[in-house]
């Protein structure tokens, strides 16, 4: 009888390019010396391939108690192998903190599973309250304003509202900013917004030439021309009801 072939494991990691023209890393494993082995035997052949694509770590596939990798190390190889690595995506919340710790954003992390209530005990009857109480507004979140250039490397983010960048993002930075982001000068590095999730944030910028832009964690690169209603011209980013990149002429 032929010997039945045993199934080969997984890669440590796998590549993928997103229909957004992204490349998705899809980890199988945490382990460090499964990934460096993988990561040094997958770029031998073609160690300058990518030539700076954006790409996400995708932790869908890694086991619910797999203990984190070294964020910070596994970007720092894949980026001097030609890939940009911003973000991870499907992350339990501990590999969500420990990414974020490393600089990477979180662009959506895994529900925590669920745990079963206790029996809720019957509470007995308040006596009725004098006078209701009035819930006091949240103090609003003012808006970031930065009024220097950017350079490439530098990164800036607005935590729980917009951000206004007064000058230019050049190639190489980032821009983040839980809400909208506004760039009145050349937009040519990054920029993501809506980073908690905010389906309404848009991106508006005078000089329309960037790099990478998200909105929400649906982010689009550019490797093809931009139409020449918005290629270096005003413009804003906005979602689309089915959760598409819209870029459209201001």
């Amino acid at each position: 009888m032929p010997r039945r072939r045993e199934p080969r494991p997984a890669p440590a990691l796998e590549l993928k390019t997103t229909r957004l023209a992204g490349i998705q890393v899809i980890l199988n494993s945490a382990e460090h010396a499964a990934l460096a082995t993988h990561i040094s035997t997958l770029f031998a052949a073609t160690p300058d391939f990518f030539g700076g694509e954006a790409a996400v770590f995708e932790c869908g596939r890694l086991p619910s108690d797999a203990a984190s990798p070294d964020w910070a190390w596994l970007a720092q190889e894949l980026q001097s192998r030609g890939l940009n690595p911003f973000a991870v995506q499907n992350a339990s919340p501990e590999l969500a903190a420990a990414a974020s710790r490393a600089g990477l954003l979180v662009l959506n992390a895994a529900a925590p599973a669920p745990v079963a209530a206790a029996p809720e005990p019957v509470p007995e009857p308040l006596p009725e309250p004098a006078a209701a109480l009035v819930p006091q507004p949240a103090a609003p979140v003012p808006t970031r304003i930065i009024d220097k250039p950017l350079r490439s490397g530098q990164r800036v983010y607005a935590a729980g509202g917009d951000i206004v960048v007064l000058a230019a993002v050049n190639p190489g930075a980032e821009v983040i900013a839980d809400g909208s982001i506004h760039v009145y000068a050349p937009l040519k590095g990054r920029a993501l917004a809506g980073a908690r999730g905010d389906v309404t944030a848009r991106i508006f910028t005078t000089h329309l030439e960037a790099e990478l832009v998200s909105i929400a964690g649906v982010y689009r690169t550019f490797d093809t021309a931009l139409d020449a209603t918005v290629a270096k011209k005003p413009a804003q980013i906005r979602l689309a009801a089915a959760s598409q990149i819209v870029i459209e002429p201001l």
